[in-house]
């Protein structure tokens, strides 16, 4: 797979188009790709967990769906 066709590294190549939200201590880095929504969740010092969603509803919805389901489990 060519970086041309993954979503991540297309949100990436774009800083302009990345937004930033913090969560429950955590930060919430996301975008749109051509095809998709992608985002990075991480705590400081975490490595980050990638979601990708067809929408940017859906897209924070299941990013803070993760995040919560982190701190129920003390992670």
């Amino acid at each position: 797979m060519t970086s041309e066709h993954d979503p991540a590294s297309q949100a990436l190549h774009d800083p302009d188009l990345i937004e930033e939200v913090q969560f429950l201590d955590h930060r919430i880095r996301f975008g749109p790709t051509r095809s998709a929504w992608v985002s990075f969740v991480a705590r400081q010092g975490q490595r980050p967990t990638i979601v990708l969603a067809t929408d940017r509803a859906t897209l924070m919805a299941e990013a803070r769906r993760l995040i919560r389901r982190r701190v129920e489990e003390g992670r």
